[in-house]
Parts: C-alpha cells; structure tokens; sequence
C-alpha cells in the first residue's frame, strides 16, 4: 500500500491565545475548522479564514450553558451573549462536550462558536486577525451558535457560504452569499426567508453540473448548482455519508445520490469545497471510526468525475491523523484524536490543506500537488 505524503511545510495559524473571548465570563477553548477562500488584491493572491472560535465559560462557572439573544430579523449587528444556569443537582448526564439536563431531553453545549476572519498573504503568514465575529446570530436556529463554515469560490465571482447550527430541533445548515466578505445576503425564495439544509457537512461545488434528473422545472442536462452533503435524520438506519444533492436556484435542494458508504462503526462527511485537478473534482473528507479508546477523526480524499460527480467516486486511505500532529502538537486539545480538515487552495503545483486539530488549532498543510493525486490514484 502506498504510504500517505508528508506535507513540506506544517504550521499552527491559530490557536485559542490568539482571540479575545466575547464574554468576561468565558474563556476561548478552540481556534479551529476554517472556511477558506483565496481573493486577488492588489497585493497578490490573499487566504481568507473564517476561524471556529469556540468559548466556554470559565472554571468559576462550571455548568453555566451559553446561548445567544436573537433578534429574528436581517441587518442586525449587536449581539448578547447571555446563560442557563442550572445547579449541579439539576444535571442528569455530563459528556465531554455537552450535558443533559433533568427537565429537557435536548443535550446543550458547553460551549458556543461564532466565527472571525484572518488573512494571510501568498506565503501563508498571518496578516490580519480579526476579533470581532465575522458572522452574528440572527435567527433562532442560530442561538447555540456558528460552526464550521465552508467557503465555495464560484465561476461568477460569488462566495457560497454555508454553516452549521447546533440547535435543538436538529442540526442544520445555512448558505450565505457574499462578494466582498463583509456584506453578507441570504439565498432567499419567495416566502422563504433563507436556505437552509436538514444535515450538515455541505459543500457547495465552484460551478454547476449537468443535472442527472428531470423534474418539472429541470430537464436533464440542465446545469444545476451541485452540494455535497451529509444528511444523518435517521443515523440509527443508515450511517451517515457523503451525498451529492442538486439545485436549480441555491435555495431548493433534493434528488441525492449516495457516493460513500461508510464501514461498519463509521461516519464519512465532506471536509471542504472542492478543486479541480486532472479533469476531476477532488477534495478532503473525514472519516469517524470507533476504537477501544473512543472516536477518531481522520482525513481522506475523495475524487469525482468532473460532469457526473455521482459516478467513478474514488476515494484514498487515510492522508492525515493525529499522530501526525505530535511534534508540534503533543498536547490533547478540547477533544482528542480528531483531525478536521475544511479548507484547501491550489496555486502552481502546491495544494494546501487547513485543518481543526483537537476542536482547539488550526494547522496548515503544505503538499505537493502531484504527490496527492498519485495518493489518491492508487
């Protein structure tokens, strides 16, 4: 079996020092799983990162539970961080990440995330690193916060943001659309107030794709916006995997088709947009696998046909785990054994890979970009 390639160049971009938390009460825990994009200015090709910053509140408040004021309207930019604050007596179970409380079947966080901006310049240096959130929470399914945003660079100029929800009436996602970074619009339809997805990992291809299906408004063929996916309602009847779902308008998305199925104790989901190589789409997933001393996250590679992504799917072994990360990482983060990668760029042979590492840094991953294809090749 060939051996996965080692990135020429590995460095930490952020970590939880590096933010200022948004609560005197809290405390910044993670630094982690960045959307990214490149833009062009005038001095060059830029990275731009939208961090996962994560805070908890701090050891004097051990089971105060985080969530946002919400205004349920657009255009609104202030926000309050406010706290459950249940007794110790009122807590029936404690996980790692979460509780459980006695008079509320819904698990509740620890913690709570909004994501800020950095930039980097073509060498991968840090050149600005926002404080301020980049993004606030609008709407109720945004009170327990933002999470892992991925970022799709589109053929027309756009941005296709999307994100994850962890709310009490499910996990979900939304797209934004912006141009600029700091303007942000909604995918609006008719009465529809927003897009939102059922599922979560969704990852918005740069360009559309013949769609497979005919519908009453699509014909076959019909270029289509195209997502991956990783719809998990009914987990306990089918491992959650990576699907590939269509749209004719970034708003109404349906028509999947399955592309990974996960082996017995795991759970595959896309990692970030793709990029194209080779005639083909390719990009990072993670892979969950169940061991004797608990979950592990690790990073794949998945490659698609170029017109009909739901065919010839190929995927590699594994290209990215923790142990990787010792040297520079020996420490355990917020959650261990995890390696979450959610962004990529590729310039002139090189392709990057940032990853969450532990729910706690960001790592950036320099490879060889003919050294990953023959990876995935094989």
């Amino acid at each position: 079996m060939l051996k996965p390639p080692k990135p020429f160049e590995r460095r930490i971009i952020a970590s939880p020092e590096d933010y200022i938390p948004l609560s005197k009460e809290c405390k910044v825990i993670g630094a982690f799983n960045p959307g990214v994009a490149q833009i062009k200015t005038e001095k060059g090709l830029e990275t731009i990162l939208m961090v996962r910053v994560a805070e908890s509140p701090s050891y004097n408040h051990p089971f105060w539970l985080p969530f946002f004021d919400i205004p349920n309207q657009y255009n609104y930019s202030k926000f309050k961080m406010d706290f459950d604050k249940p007794s110790k007596q009122e807590i029936l179970e404690e996980f790692e990440e979460s509780v459980r409380l006695k008079n509320n079947p819904h698990k509740r966080l620890k913690h709570i995330s909004l994501p800020r901006l950095m930039r980097l310049d073509k060498q991968g240096n840090v050149i600005e690193r926002r404080q301020e959130p980049c993004l606030y929470p609008l709407w109720e399914d945004e009170r327990f916060g933002i999470e892992d945003v991925r970022i799709t660079s589109m053929i027309d100029g756009r941005y296709a943001i999307t994100y994850v929800c962890p709310h009490r009436s499910g996990i979900l996602t939304e797209i934004l659309i912006t141009k600029n970074f700091k303007e942000f619009e909604s995918v609006v339809k008719g009465n529809t107030p927003r897009a939102v997805f059922i599922g979560k990992d969704v990852a918005i291809f740069p360009e559309k794709i013949p769609s497979p299906y005919e519908t009453e408004i699509i014909k076959i063929g019909d270029k289509v916006y195209t997502a991956l996916i990783r719809p998990d309602a009914h987990s306990d009847y089918s491992k959650p995997g990576i699907w590939v779902s269509y749209s004719p308008d970034l708003a109404c998305w349906g028509l999947p088709h399955r592309l990974t199925i996960p082996k017995k104790g795991e759970v595959a989901g896309t990692g970030s947009s793709l990029i194209k190589l080779n005639g083909r789409w390719m990009g990072p997933y993670h892979e969950i696998t169940e061991t004797k001393n608990g979950k592990r996250y690790d990073t794949k590679l998945i490659s698609l046909d170029k017109k009909n992504p739901w065919k010839d799917c190929k995927t590699s072994g594994v290209l990215l785990k923790r142990e990787d990360y010792q040297d520079i990482l020996p420490e355990k983060g917020y959650t261990s054994n995890v390696v979450y990668t959610t962004g990529i760029i590729n310039n002139n042979g090189i392709t990057t890979l940032f990853s969450g590492i532990d729910d706690t840094w960001t790592v950036m991953d320099k490879f060889y970009t003919g050294d990953l294809t023959k990876f995935l090749e094989r």
